[in-house]
């Protein structure tokens, strides 16, 4: 991964290509939402381990906040690499007598679906909590608390995978960017 941050400078290229920008886009991009995830997987954390009281509605309204507005830019970031990315590596890799990375690319995505699936999980469980407690309907109990512990383990656990994800991704899409990079360098130096 070292190499390629040396190749993101634009005036360490031989050119600035439109490729080299979408690599630093990437990587910008990849950066942000790590953050955002490590700070909700932080808060999902503490709130599973917080004692009841009165500020866990508060707590769990803010997971369910920074949850929805991490999906958005999630999809967002997801439909980027989709449109704009994945096409150029795709082809560039096709053109090559090398095996295919469509297998990691699809493993890529099914990770992806899981962890959009625990943070579907954690939206739904705690979307009803919410709605109860609101409601008056419950009361913050032993069960209650025995919810918000699955509901914020499932947003935890969507948490870690998307780290994962991201680590996988940038393992397998880094080096084959870098030899692109590395390419385009060659063609125009």
């Amino acid at each position: 991964m070292m190499k390629i941050e040396a190749e993101l400078e634009p005036l360490d290229s031989a050119r600035t290509s439109a490729f080299l920008l979408l690599v630093i886009q990437l990587k910008s991009d990849h950066d942000r939402l790590k953050k955002k995830v490590d700070a909700l997987y932080e808060l999902s954390v503490s709130t599973s381990a917080a004692a009841a009281g009165a500020g866990m509605f508060q707590l769990l309204d803010q997971l369910r906040t920074d949850s929805s507005k991490l999906l958005d830019e999630l999809d967002r970031h997801a439909k980027w690499e989709d449109q704009e990315l994945f096409p150029i590596v795709m082809n560039y890799f096709n053109k090559k007598i090398e095996p295919t990375i469509m297998p990691s690319i699809w493993v890529l995505e099914k990770d992806h679906e899981l962890a959009l699936q625990f943070f579907d999980s954690f939206l739904e469980l705690s979307g009803s909590m919410l709605s109860r407690l609101k409601r008056g309907a419950e009361r913050y109990d032993i069960q209650m608390a025995g919810q918000l512990k699955q509901a914020t383990d499932h947003l935890t656990q969507g948490c870690l995978i998307l780290k994962g994800h991201f680590h996988m991704e940038e393992e397998l899409l880094f080096p084959l960017m870098s030899e692109i990079l590395t390419d385009i360098d060659y063609l125009f130096s």
